[in-house]
Order: structure tokens, then C-alpha cells, then sequence
């Protein structure tokens, strides 16, 4: 009987220590995720930044008509995709419900062949008015990476830029926007230094 009351206690405090190690890892995990920020889009310091009026001309797209990039009702989302890359595959229908939620038009832009981009619009189920085909555009963003996310507001002035490849790093856009800061990262700056000050 005396080793059933030595074995309940020993289990007793074997549960208390777990209960206080748990504690203590919850606190230390909730201090790692108040340090480690949200990625964002990955951004480049090449091309047009955030603040810079979007390329006036129109670009052609696979309709045969012309786009411009400003004078919409709404902020437009330009996301330039390729039918060889599999990560444009997926961010399309992220972008698109993306989009819908947040009242965005989306405009996916290329500068494929018109046959291969025709069958990659058919594939996506992509209306070819909303699908900018046009080298011109890509070299006045200077896209060099796919698939490359450009938010401009309704007057054509760019809010926001990066790479993107799910959900989170459409949504840094519009926290960049939102915010008022060029990216996300810049934003967890100015708060790091706000909270040591």
C-alpha cells in the first residue's frame, strides 16, 4: 500500500512539472510568434515602386482589343502568369477568389505566343478581355519572376508590388496599402522601433 502512495505521488509531481514545462513553452512560443513577421510578398527594388503612376499606353490583349492599366471603377490587381509555370496554375484561383472578396478587378497578364496564351485563357477558364498579352507591359514593370502580383488603385498609381504565391502574400498587398508602407517587411520595421523607442 505504502508503494501505490509513493508511485501517486511521484505521478502527481511528474504531472505538475509537464503542466509548468507546457506553460512555459506556450509563453515562449507566443513571445516567437510576436517576433517573427508574416513574409509578405517578396518585393524588388527594380522596376516601378509603390507611389509611381502605372504605364500610360494601352497593352493588347488576347481578344484583340487594348487594356489600360488606370481609369477602372475599381483597384486593379495585374498578375503576370505563364502557362509553363505551375505556381501560376494554383495563385489563379486564389487570385480570382482573392479578388472577388475584396472588390478587385484582376487583369493576368503574359507575353507568351496568342496561340499558347488562347489555350492557357481556355484552360483557366480566363475571359481573353482579361487576359493582357503584351511583352511591352512586362518590360515597362520589369517582370523578371513569376507569378509577379502589381496593385494599382483606380488613377493608375501602383499601391503595391512582390512575388506571390498563395493567399497570404495577396493579402500583403492590401496590408501594405492599408497601412500606408511600401511592404510588409517595412511595416514590421517601423513597429520593432516604435515599440524600442
Amino acid at each position: 500500500m505504502q508503494n501505490l502512495i509513493y508511485a501517486n505521488a511521484a505521478l502527481t509531481v511528474v504531472l505538475l512539472a509537464a503542466c509548468i514545462v507546457t506553460g512555459l513553452m506556450l509563453r515562449r512560443i507566443r513571445r516567437l510568434f510576436q517576433e517573427i513577421a508574416p513574409v509578405g510578398a517578396l518585393t524588388s527594388a527594380r522596376g516601378p515602386q509603390p507611389g509611381d503612376a502605372c504605364p500610360p499606353q494601352p497593352f493588347h490583349t488576347l481578344a484583340g482589343g487594348v487594356q489600360t492599366l488606370a481609369g477602372g471603377a475599381k483597384p486593379r490587381l495585374v498578375l503576370f502568369v505563364s502557362a509553363t509555370c505551375p505556381i501560376s496554375r494554383k495563385v489563379i484561383p486564389i487570385a480570382r477568389n482573392f479578388c472577388g472578396r475584396e472588390n478587385l478587378d484582376l487583369l493576368l497578364a503574359g507575353d507568351d505566343t496568342p496561340t499558347i496564351q488562347q489555350h492557357f485563357a481556355q484552360q483557366t477558364n480566363t475571359p481573353a478581355t482579361a487576359f493582357i498579352n503584351d511583352p511591352a507591359l512586362g518590360r515597362a514593370l520589369q517582370v523578371d519572376k513569376l507569378p509577379a502580383a502589381f496593385l494599382f488603385d483606380q488613377h493608375g498609381t501602383l499601391i503595391a508590388r512582390g512575388l506571390v504565391n498563395n493567399r497570404e502574400h495577396l493579402e500583403s498587398l492590401l496590408n501594405a496599402w492599408e497601412s500606408g508602407f511600401a511592404t510588409v517587411q517595412t511595416y514590421m520595421q517601423h513597429t520593432r522601433r516604435a515599440r524600442q523607442a
